[in-house]
This record gives C-alpha cells, sequence and structure tokens, in this order.
C-alpha cells in the first residue's frame, strides 16, 4: 500500500455519522474518524443541519444548568416547541 492510499479518507453513510456526533462534539473523536466525520458533514446538508442542532441543543442545555427556575421553565417550553417542529416536519 502507498502512502496516498494509506492516507486516503473512506467517505461514512448518514448512519454511521450520526454515531459519532457525541463523540465529536465532546471532542472524543480523533485522528482518521474525526476526518471521516468532517468530510462527511462538510458534504451532506441533513447531517451538517443535524450536528448543528444537537451542538445547539446541547449549548442550551448546559445553559439551562445555570439559569433559574423562570428561565429552565422558558427554556423547557422552547426546547420542546423546537423538538415537536422536528418531528412534526
Amino acid at each position: 500500500m502507498d502512502k496516498t492510499q494509506k492516507n486516503k479518507v473512506s467517505p461514512i453513510d448518514c448512519d454511521e455519522a450520526a454515531r459519532r456526533f457525541s463523540d465529536f462534539m465532546d471532542n472524543y473523536i480523533k485522528g482518521k474518524a474525526k476526518v471521516e466525520l468532517m468530510q462527511h458533514i462538510a458534504d451532506c446538508r441533513h447531517c451538517f443541519e443535524r450536528i448543528e442542532f444537537e451542538q445547539m441543543l446541547k449549548a442550551k442545555v448546559s445553559a439551562m444548568r445555570k439559569a433559574t427556575s423562570i428561565e429552565k421553565k422558558a427554556a423547557k417550553r422552547n426546547m420542546e416547541e423546537m423538538i415537536s417542529k422536528i418531528y412534526s416536519a
């Protein structure tokens, strides 16, 4: 196997990309697996939008831990509305 074949990135499908999202967002995924995922996200609008949503959701959940009870109730309503829109689409 020559150098170009050894460093070639293998394409992954949407199911495999989804399995890697959590590790990617937590910065646990490294090397070739990370490059494959990033390439897939760059080429797949669906997965790009999905990981963008998951990152936003993770940030909101993290912020909610620091919020007051009134802010938590409002954030919960907003997240429930966002989730219902996704599943009703």
